[in-house]
């Protein structure tokens, strides 16, 4: 899979900045997010169990005040001997059945939870006058509750909620208003059964001080018996023990919703414990709220930051965009506009430096034009004087600072591309701007023509290939300097480009009897006429080459070229050993 590249520094920047900032934001974001959550669920979760342990002891409290009834009742002393003579078959009903019943009566006046007291025998029979009769005397005898416990052998036990004193047929949970509390009642000199005691409370008197306690923290709240069975309900999510769906510890389902349950049995009465429930959507709902919030303050500054970074690198990348316009219009053959500096720092030197040196070369040029009408006559002293003038027209102090700069900018960048380039464009222009030698090393020629490649391979890619054959005893012989590079130049731009594929540049260096032959061959697309004149980028056509060759060492020294269409080109010439 081919690698996608960003050429522009302009974009590296904005992106490199952008992921950094993009990862470090996700990760402090989605820290504090699952940190912050963490602990407000904690935190809920402590408070909420501290409100059920509460609810759990109001509850205790009211089962222990009716315990605490039933004992009074039982110790009695009227009720006691009302209670012995009913079992001992010495009881007068006719003259004691009403004061039985206004003793007892006093005890529901002054309890907040009793609404009847139902005394029986051991036999099960009906003493209070009252409910004796039809229909209550069919809803006690047929209570299956009330044999239930006489069975367990319990000394006293909560019932399910019930209708009393009503008969319904299939009653729902609104109807059943009634919980009885069973108790045996015993001698008191062998503790022998005697009898028993119902109590009959309403429901609602005995949860009433838990219902806003509990509307306040759960969603709904139930007390269960040990078997599932509903006592009591604070909300509307309905209860079925058959329906409850439980997921883990502290989940259960409810009609495919889910809820957090917190328990706690009830201390005075283990037989029931105390349900709550709480919704995992409204659990998490500001949980939700906070980490979007969270995150949008991530996404935003994300979006700040681009736009900074790009902004910025516009003004880091701009003057360099401006110089490579200007530079690819010279290359062309135009003088390109002089460019403005927007900023106060070594990008402005840059800008201004560029201005100077295009304006110099200006300058020159039309100066070598002058020198040249002038000098008609002397035509071969006046090429080599502008031979002269091209090699040193660009000024080494402002290559060194120029270089320094670029330098400076793709190291902070950490632009190791354009480093390289950079390093070959100087050490091509040291060879060039040099004076103070025409001739060098073969291998230092052939350094430079690599030198050029190098920079060519940033625009073209891998696009052309160089193979050379040199025997080594010729690497120290002299050749005039950048007599190869145009020739390269040549076949890379006339030849390899065109072909809109890779292909390859030979160079050979033969030795011969009294020369050395050097050709240039490629496998390009050959070349004509009209191209063999037309200048390169560099300003210099073969035909300026050729007569180089022959200022240096003579008219039988010249370029001979062989070219054949969709082939390729073979440039050829011979100089002289010189050591």
């Amino acid at each position: 899979m081919k690698t996608i590249r960003i050429t522009k520094i302009r974009n590296r920047i904005t992106i490199y900045f952008s992921i950094i900032i993009l990862a470090l934001v996700l990760v402090i974001t989605s820290s504090i997010s699952f940190i912050f959550s963490q602990e407000i669920v904690k935190q809920y979760n402590n408070v909420t169990k501290e409100k059920i342990i509460v609810v759990s002891k109001m509850l205790n409290e009211n089962l222990d005040s009716i315990r605490h009834d039933s004992y009074m009742i039982q110790n009695d002393k009227n009720v006691y001997e009302f209670m012995t003579k009913i079992n001992s078959n010495k009881y007068d009903k006719a003259i004691n059945d009403i004061e039985f019943s206004n003793a007892l009566s006093q005890y529901c006046r002054w309890s907040n939870y009793i609404i009847s007291i139902i005394p029986l025998t051991i036999d099960k029979k009906i003493v209070d006058p009252l409910y004796s009769r039809y229909p209550y005397n069919k809803l006690i005898y047929e209570n299956k509750e009330l044999d239930n416990f006489i069975e367990s052998g319990y000394s006293n036990k909560f019932s399910l909620p019930n209708t009393f004193p009503l008969n319904y047929t299939n009653p729902d949970y609104e109807k059943k208003t009634t919980i009885t509390y069973f108790s045996r009642y015993l001698d008191k000199k062998n503790y022998t059964p005697i009898g028993y005691l119902m109590l009959n409370i309403k429901k609602k008197n005995l949860f009433k001080n838990i219902d806003t306690y509990c509307e306040g923290v759960f969603d709904s709240t139930f007390i269960v018996d040990r078997n599932g069975n509903l006592i009591y309900k604070v909300g509307a999510i309905p209860y079925n023990n058959a329906l409850l769906e439980k997921v883990n510890n502290d989940k259960i389902k409810i009609n495919n919703k889910t809820y957090i349950e917190f328990n706690s049995v009830i201390e005075s009465y283990p037989d029931w414990r105390i349900i709550g429930l709480i919704s995992l959507e409204s659990l998490t709902k500001n949980l939700n709220i906070i980490r979007n919030l969270v995150y949008f303050i991530g996404i935003f500054s994300i979006i700040i930051v681009i736009f900074i970074s790009h902004r910025t690198s516009r003004k880091i990348t701009d003057p360099i965009y401006d110089i490579t316009k200007a530079m690819n219009m010279f290359e062309r053959g135009h003088w390109p506009h002089k460019l403005e500096s927007k900023t106060e720092d070594e990008l402005k030197y840059l800008v201004n430096s560029f201005n100077r040196m295009v304006t110099s070369i200006k300058n020159l040029i039309e100066q070598i034009y002058r020198e040249e009408e002038e000098n008609k006559k002397l035509e071969v002293e006046s090429m080599k004087t502008q031979l002269d003038l091209l090699q040193s027209q660009i000024n080494p102090h402002f290559i060194h600072n120029t270089l320094n700069t670029i330098n400076y900018l793709a190291m902070k960048n950490n632009q190791v591309e354009i480093r390289e380039m950079i390093q070959s464009f100087n050490m091509l222009l040291r060879q060039s701007i040099s004076t103070n030698k025409k001739l060098i090393t073969i291998k230092e020629e052939l350094k430079c023509v690599e030198n050029y490649l190098n920079i060519q391979k940033y625009r073209y890619g891998d696009i052309v290939k160089l193979i050379y054959t040199i025997p080594k005893e010729l690497e120290t012989c002299l050749i005039p300097k950048l007599i190869l590079q145009p020739l390269i130049e040549n076949s890379l731009y006339h030849g390899i480009v065109p072909k809109s594929f890779s292909g390859t540049i030979r160079v050979d260096i033969l030795p011969q009897k009294d020369f050395i032959n050097i050709r240039v061959i490629d496998d390009g697309i050959g070349i004509s006429k009209h191209k063999v004149n037309h200048e390169g980028s560099n300003g210099i056509s073969l035909t300026n080459v050729s007569e180089r060759l022959r200022l240096y060492f003579g008219s039988e020294y010249k370029l001979n070229i062989y070219s054949k269409s969709g082939i390729g080109t073979c440039i050829e010439f011979n100089i002289p050993y010189i050591y």
